[in-house]
């Protein structure tokens, strides 16, 4: 297979169970954890580093981003970092392979597979590629008391965004892209909290707690706000159930995507339901997780499959999986909150039963009752003022990893009812049905005022956050941060003391919105635009450059989204600056490479309706024993 092949199938084997969970995707594992007491009081300016020393009326507010978007060290055991073969720190995964590295997994994997083919038997083939995994991953390692077997840790920055260094500042700002919070306010009215997406929640839980009173004794302000984003959501829960008093030194919540309720892909992935239905193995999930310019290669590996007998195939997917399982998820309770609370039952039974990881089962205990207790914990919080706001995308179909990905609605990561807290939707492209009726389980609201979205697919009447809600229907959870409409909103809410629901500036924002992604807008095609010397254009061309940027202005201008208007926009740019020959022209699909993948899904298609969903060899016997 090509490279594209064997990088695709290693993401889907691999890496999208993990990273796609909680795209729209920490721990403090080091020692050097902020030494604040929990009982500190903001009484004096002693360590105050505010320029208003805290008697302004903006309250300073705490990013807690989403999966795997804290940088991550490791260290070898005389405390030296363990850097790649360039001589610099490892992913967020801790991914440490060199080209030599590659080789002996190939050379490990391809014999077995070889044989495999040729005997038509697992030849030892899944324990093999599990065993290659694990050893992929086990710089993540954690031993069944939940404690790292590496010295891990996350890069911390127990400081406000104004004290942070340049490349600290481009990292802060590329993960959440916060900059007209900081440009309005001061970055030193700015944090950013890290944690160990693999780690204990609960002791992440009391990280949290403790920044918290060290953002207070910095900044002078009694009050924080805090912006959970993504898997900050489970961990909000955690803080909220184990600190019962942080309510009082809070002013506003604002969940962005949060997984309240962790996601189904974990719940599944726990539960060792992994590309478990045929159809979808055989037939529709390669091509919908690769690229459009990948699909002839996503067909290839459909036909590839049948090579090998379907057990053994599904052998190498469950031992994978465990594999991941045992390495990654099993240890960490982190993983744990991001499993929805009806699964944890038969998960709990599964790996916790067996005496060998009682730490671990004292802490999802906990966890667990921290998300049975989210709505009481919440109204807690708000009969002492604390406001709570919700923002989440919807109308986005879940990673196709396990069968019913497609029954629920989504953001592509976290399935509606866990991000929204409880909304009524339909599944992803359809309505609830005509007779449906506002529940208005939740509404405060008595002026006939609809909360169900215009394209019929949400209630969010039934959300316990229903006033407080906001919904961008088509937007995917790993793009979030790319819809400014989404960040000004979160913007103004951490400003605005004014913004108390969504019927405050319903012209401007909304209870129910659009989706766009405007990076490349905004970060290619407008700076491009604004650096072209106008004086060498034609008046014509001069004239459209000028037409079109301004319509690009004021399509980004408006919180109102219109997806059509602002892609018609952003298109009309993106032609006169080839016409202008200041950009490229997008590469179009060669007629081969069409005409291949058009042959490739035919053949699929063909033997998926001749032989179903099975391998040559069990299609032969099938056969055979027809005959017989």
């Amino acid at each position: 297979m090509s490279k594209k092949i064997l990088r695709a199938v290693s993401f889907i084997l691999v890496v999208s169970v993990l990273i796609s969970t909680l795209s729209l995707n920490f721990a403090f594992a080091s020692n050097d954890t902020a030494e604040v007491s929990q009982a500190t009081a903001v009484s004096s300016s002693e360590g105050v580093k505010t320029q208003c020393g805290g008697s302004c009326d903006t309250c300073p507010s705490i990013v807690i981003p989403g999966v795997f978007q804290s940088k991550m060290e490791v260290f070898d055991k005389d405390g030296n970092q363990i850097l790649d073969k360039n001589g610099k720190p490892l992913g967020d995964l801790l991914i440490n392979l060199t080209t030599k590295d590659i080789i002996k997994i190939v050379a490990k994997v391809l014999p077995r597979l070889v044989l495999s083919v040729v005997t038509q038997r697992n030849f030892k083939l899944s324990k093999t590629v599990a065993s290659c995994v694990a050893d992929v991953f086990k710089l993540n390692a954690k031993d069944n008391n939940g404690n790292h077997i590496y010295d891990v840790r996350a890069v911390k920055y127990n400081k406000s965004v104004a004290e942070c260094t340049p490349e600290e500042k481009e990292y802060i700002y590329g993960t959440i892209p916060l900059t007209d919070f900081g440009k309005r306010v001061g970055e030193d009215h700015l944090y950013f909290f890290t944690y160990d997406s693999f780690g204990s929640v609960l002791d992440i839980a009391d990280d949290l707690y403790d920044f918290i009173m060290l953002v207070r004794k910095e900044t002078g302000h009694d009050k924080v706000n805090i912006v959970p984003i993504s898997q900050g959501g489970s961990l909000a829960n955690a803080l909220f159930e184990c600190h019962k008093d942080v309510g009082q030194y809070l002013d506003r919540i604002i969940y962005i995507v949060p997984a309240m309720n962790g996601t189904k892909i974990i719940g599944e992935v726990f539960s060792g339901n992994f590309l478990n239905d045929d159809k979808l193995l055989y037939s529709d999930a390669f091509p919908l997780l690769m690229g459009d310019d990948q699909q002839w290669e996503a067909y290839l590996v459909n036909i590839a499959l049948r090579l090998l007998p379907k057990d053994v195939v599904r052998a190498v997917l469950d031992d994978t999986l465990d594999s991941l399982t045992r390495t990654l998820l099993v240890n960490s309770t982190c993983m744990w909150a991001l499993t929805p609370q009806e699964y944890y039952d038969r998960i709990a039974e599964k790996y916790l039963s067996d005496g060998q990881r009682d730490e671990i089962k004292r802490q999802t205990e906990i966890y667990l009752t921290a998300q049975k207790n989210i709505e009481r914990n919440i109204k807690d919080m708000q009969e002492l003022g604390v406001q709570v706001f919700d923002v989440v995308d919807y109308n986005y179909t879940l990673y196709p990893l396990f069968s019913g990905y497609d029954k629920v609605n989504a953001d592509g990561v976290i399935h509606l009812d866990s991000t929204s807290a409880g909304a009524t939707s339909a599944p992803v492209g359809q309505k609830l049905p005509a007779d449906h009726e506002q529940k208005n389980t939740y509404c405060t609201c008595h002026d006939g005022f609809s909360h169900i979205s215009p394209d019929g697919a949400v209630d969010a009447s039934t959300g316990f956050l229903c006033e407080t809600t906001f919904y961008f229907g088509g937007q995917g959870h790993e793009s979030t941060g790319r819809n400014d409409v989404i960040i000004k909103l979160a913007t103004e809410l951490m400003l605005d003391k004014n913004f108390t629901s969504v019927h405050s500036y319903p012209d401007k924002f909304p209870q129910f919105n659009g989706e766009r992604n405007v990076r490349k807008l905004t970060t290619d095609l407008m700076p491009k635009a604004n650096s072209v010397d106008r004086s060498v254009l034609s008046a014509e061309d001069r004239a459209e450059l000028e037409s079109a940027v301004k319509e690009c202005e004021d399509v980004l201008s408006e919180t109102v989204i219109d997806s059509e208007k602002f892609q018609a926009a952003e298109k009309r740019l993106e032609n006169i600056l080839i016409k202008i020959g200041v950009k490229e022209p997008k590469k179009e699909t060669s007629e081969g490479v069409k005409m291949l993948t058009k042959a490739m899904k035919t053949i699929s298609d063909l033997i998926y309706e001749y032989i179903g969903p099975r391998g040559f060899s069990d299609a032969l016997l099938l056969k055979f024993k027809r005959q017989k």
